[in-house]
């Protein structure tokens, strides 16, 4: 076997162990987020599908961070090592405390995740708290998968991994307030009160929420990836993309909308029906999502 191919099987089965390795630290972190819930009996003997949702949602979250790490700048096999089972830690303990966030302020106080996903089996809840993590876990990729500005120059390259860590604090904050920000600027918006038709298990409110939280969580990762070479130059690309974000996204939406459904409406079909059309709610999913990844790849 030619030495090349040797080193490339052993990077291969070590990128993969990590990935088993950072899977089951993740499965760690979400029993102790579920630390009140039996996580086995609501997959399996209740057949709890929002639960599952929410499950399968931290999971893929924790794939988006392990593929961030991956696709930044290789430092060798050992301290890519380090770096995964470090990120894994850290990325885990932020999606638990961009979930708490979500829970505790975005939604208020009033709104029992445990209450809707456990007890009532919200399907809606189940996709909102989903997104929420998968939303982190763009936010988290876009921070980790490139280098900052050394900070702390006189230090090395220990004051590299020192300013790669703050600059992804700081990135994942900021994601926090612009996620809040623009959650709250669009419940403005809307016609209906998005708390209540959530409660009433309007599962389709559920798929629309998760949609916008997912597309505005990937143009800020879009915008966060790469080399901070300049902070201002970095904050202004962030700044385009979601100001592109709050005028396109609305705009896409009405396009779809009679473009797929020329007839009906797309609120209407939603909210104002007895029985919510999940059918209609994907759509407009797909209006938010698809106007994302445009935007992000057009600029």
């Amino acid at each position: 076997m030619e030495e090349t191919t040797l080193i490339w099987l052993t990077k291969t089965v070590t990128y993969i162990t990590l990935f088993y390795i950072s899977f089951s630290i993740a499965k760690l972190f979400f029993k102790l987020k579920n630390r009140k819930i039996d996580i086995e009996h609501e997959l399996t003997l209740k057949d709890n599908i929002a639960f599952a949702v929410t499950a399968t949602g931290y999971f893929i979250a924790t794939l988006i961070i392990f593929i961030g790490v991956l696709h930044g700048e290789s430092h060798g096999l050992l301290k890519d090592t380090i770096l995964i089972l470090f990120y894994s830690l850290l990325g885990n303990l932020l999606l638990i405390l961009s979930s708490i966030i979500n829970e505790k302020i975005v939604f208020g106080k009033k709104f029992r995740f445990y209450k809707e996903i456990i007890r009532d089996e919200n399907l809606g809840t189940g996709f909102m708290e989903a997104a929420n993590f998968i939303g982190a876990g763009f936010i988290i990729y876009g921070a980790i998968s490139g280098r900052n500005i050394n900070l702390f120059p006189d230090h090395g390259e220990i004051g590299h991994y020192i300013s790669d860590f703050l600059s992804l604090v700081f990135f994942w904050l900021l994601g926090q307030v612009v996620l809040y920000i623009f959650l709250k600027v669009y419940r403005q918006f809307v016609k209906y009160d998005f708390i209540k038709e959530i409660q009433k298990d309007n599962n389709a409110i559920g798929i629309v929420y998760a949609s916008i939280f997912i597309a505005i969580s990937f143009l800020y990762s879009f915008a966060a990836q790469g080399d901070v070479e300049s902070w201002d130059i970095a904050l202004e690309d962030i700044g385009y993309h979601l100001g592109l974000g709050i005028i396109l996204l609305p705009l896409s939406r009405l396009f779809v909308e009679k473009v797929i459904l020329p007839k009906s409406d797309l609120t209407e079909e939603i909210v104002l029906q007895e029985i919510p059309n999940k059918g209609a709610a994907l759509i407009e999913a797909f209006a938010y999502i698809g106007s994302a990844i445009i935007i992000s790849y057009c600029m």
